[in-house]
This record gives structure tokens, C-alpha cells and sequence, in this order.
């Protein structure tokens, strides 16, 4: 996986939680190092897009914002803007359990699109993607309109939407947006 980038956004607001998502403990372990784990077996050019400088004690690049409390679109042309890769996996830091059987999926299904998300039982994962460095242009658009819908961008650009409903289990698109999430869990 030589031309491909894996960023994990962390840059969320957490309202919702309170606290960092990414930072918070799930079985003594931040939600971030789950991810961290699981997405170095796929490559280890890894960065972490977040405003929060703490997520450089994972031993990664941390890049903040290039426009800031724009969401995750705001994240994504954050990684675009500064890839170096034709593809880039983007990963949310609150989607802990996927795994490397899922990203392989996303992976071989991107070739030839700009975009590729998976879906299951019948809601799409945009946070769970493949992007290709050449739609940062759509992005910055959507940025400076302020169209921040990130489904609605994806739409407009050569992108492919894989139903992973019995392929791959439900736990690898868990979204912890709340405590209860995380309590629900355990």
C-alpha cells in the first residue's frame, strides 16, 4: 500500500461526550489506540487530523484544521490538502472496532473511483472511506460555500457505495457518540 494514506480525524467537537472521543477509555484503552491497531496492519503512513496537540503521544503526525469548526469536512480537505497519496483511507477516531477485513474491502473497491464508502443495513459510512488526493478541489468549494453535508459533496463526485451488510458484522461500524455508547459496550 505504497500510494495510500491513512488519516484518522479527531478533531470533533465532542459535545455529545463531553470529553476528546478519541481520548476516552474503552477497557482501560483510548478509542483512537483501538483504531490505531488495527489500521497499522494495513499501512503505517498514519496521520491524525485534530486541534487537540495530545494525540502526538501515539507517536504519529498530528495536523490541525486548515479551516476550523467546519466538521468532517473541514477533516477531510485537511488530510486532501496535505496527502502526499493518490488514495487516502479516512477514518472518524470514534469508529474504534472496525476492522482490517472491512479497510481491505473499502480499499480493493476504490480503484477506480474518486470515492468509496461502505454501507450496512442500509446506512452509509462516509467516515469510513476512500478518497481519492484529486476531489480536495470539490471540497475547498464546499468549504467556502459553506455546504458542509458530506454525503451531499460525496454525491457530485465519481464515487461507489459498497453494501457490506453480510459481509462484514455490525460491531465494525460501532459509532460511539456518548457515554451510554461506550457504557452500552461494556
Amino acid at each position: 500500500m505504497k500510494n495510500l494514506t491513512i488519516y484518522i480525524l479527531a478533531g470533533g467537537k465532542s459535545s455529545r461526550m463531553g470529553e476528546d472521543k478519541g481520548l476516552m477509555l474503552i477497557n482501560g484503552k483510548s478509542m483512537i489506540k483501538y483504531l490505531l491497531e488495527t489500521v497499522k496492519l494495513i499501512s503505517n503512513n498514519i496521520i491524525i487530523i485534530s486541534n487537540n496537540l495530545e494525540y502526538e503521544q501515539f507517536g504519529y503526525k498530528v495536523f490541525p484544521d486548515v479551516y476550523k469548526d467546519k466538521g468532517p469536512v473541514g477533516g477531510i480537505y485537511t488530510a486532501l490538502q496535505n496527502s502526499k497519496t493518490e488514495s487516502n483511507l479516512i477514518l472518524s477516531c470514534d469508529t474504534p472496532f472496525v476492522s482490517t477485513e472491512l479497510l481491505k474491502i473499502i480499499i480493493e473497491n476504490g480503484n477506480r473511483v474518486d470515492v468509496c464508502i461502505p454501507s450496512h443495513a442500509g446506512q452509509n459510512h462516509p467516515l469510513l472511506g476512500l478518497y481519492k488526493t484529486k476531489v480536495k478541489t470539490e471540497f475547498k468549494k464546499s468549504l467556502l460555500s459553506n455546504h458542509l453535508k458530506l454525503i451531499n459533496i460525496i454525491e457530485t463526485l465519481d464515487f461507489k457505495v459498497i453494501d457490506l451488510t453480510n459481509k462484514i458484522k455490525k460491531k465494525a461500524f460501532y459509532n460511539l457518540n456518548s457515554v451510554k455508547d461506550i457504557r452500552d459496550l461494556i
